[in-house]
């Protein structure tokens, strides 16, 4: 055990308790240079400092230093030294079988980054849109997981933009437009806007034929995109803008959705929200022979480092690959 701050390291030894004097606060113990311990540990196990300073690569003399600095810093001598032969004192003793300890321990501590930073495996952080990790990432996950089973998942939704480096994270998705030039950035699918609003919503009028008739219709807006120049919408007559207006304004996507399936108005969403119950036809699909004017796209972004662990590597390469640019809600 230490006692104090300037005190005794004490080792029990039998009976008895022995006590290596050390004037080191704990900041300066603690920051020892593993070296010197090497270098100590080499000279016991060869009996000499020639043979040691030709397995280290080092002079003689440089590895007679390290020792002697080491033993001043402890403030007791571990080496009985002789023209014949050395031999460890008892402190000597003490120290080096920790040393073996310390040194295994490092070793030990290297193999398993080796390890991480050849195969997948430990905890990947994702961070990724609410709506589309409700939506579309189970199956994603699934797959991943059972191709890489020694990758841990935590998975964060969150619909605001976060500092992914900041926060930690390995990876994440991003739909729209990239911002971040910290990031590393792959597109990984289209991303479609449609459209919607419930059947309900047109039982005592006719639905919009054509873009100026959606004025009179109460648009839901999803606080994080600004739609204050109003929709832009591309058809066979050319590009018309369209001012919206409305009531209600959230912040989450799937309740919009819910608005909209309440017949509360209409909505520009995302195809990978709405997409299923177009086809189900439980929404329907306003202006279907206009497209929405944006140049969104779903990526996965990752900070930009040259050592990207293997982890984050496969995940990535795997997103390429599970996504295709016209996704299954497109399809």
């Amino acid at each position: 055990m230490i006692i104090g701050v300037f005190g005794t390291i004490l080792f029990p030894v039998g009976n008895s308790i022995v006590g290596l004097r050390v004037n080191k606060t704990f900041g300066e113990i603690l920051s020892m240079d593993l070296n010197e311990m090497v270098i100590f540990a080499a000279v016991v196990e060869n009996e000499s400092f020639t043979a040691s300073a030709k397995i280290l690569g080092l002079s003689k003399s440089a590895v007679s230093k390290q020792v002697s600095r080491l033993e001043d810093r402890l403030g007791i001598r571990l080496l009985n030294r002789t023209t014949r032969r050395l031999s460890l004192t008892e402190a000597g003793a003490i120290f080096f079988e920790k040393c073996q300890t310390v040194i295994s321990v490092a070793e030990q501590a290297e193999q398993a980054v080796s390890r991480l930073s050849n195969v997948p495996r430990g905890l990947l952080k994702i961070n990724a849109p609410m709506s589309f990790g409700i939506k579309r990432m189970a199956p994603l996950l699934a797959a991943f997981r059972e191709q890489y089973p020694e990758v841990k998942i935590d998975l964060v939704l969150n619909d605001q933009v976060i500092d992914l480096v900041e926060e930690g994270f390995d990876v994440g998705i991003r739909i729209g437009r990239l911002m971040d030039s910290r990031l590393m950035a792959k597109k990984i699918s289209s991303c479609k806007m449609a459209l919607v609003a419930s059947p309900s919503l047109f039982k005592e009028k006719a639905i919009p034929i054509v873009p100026a008739e959606l004025s009179g219709i109460n648009f839901l807006h999803y606080s994080y995109v600004s739609r204050a120049s109003g929709l832009k919408l591309v058809g066979e007559s050319g590009t018309v803008n369209i001012p919206v207006k409305g009531d209600f304004t959230a912040n989450n996507g799937d309740f919009i959705l819910s608005a909209v399936q309440e017949g509360m108005g209409f909505a520009c969403m995302p195809t990978f929200i709405c997409g299923d119950l177009i086809r189900e036809r439980k929404l329907v699909k306003i202006l279907p022979e206009w497209e929405i004017d944006n140049d969104h796209a779903i990526y996965v972004v990752y900070p930009i480092n040259r050592n990207l662990p293997p982890k984050a590597r496969v995940f990535i390469d795997f997103l390429g690959s599970f996504f295709t640019d016209i996704p299954e809600w497109d399809q």
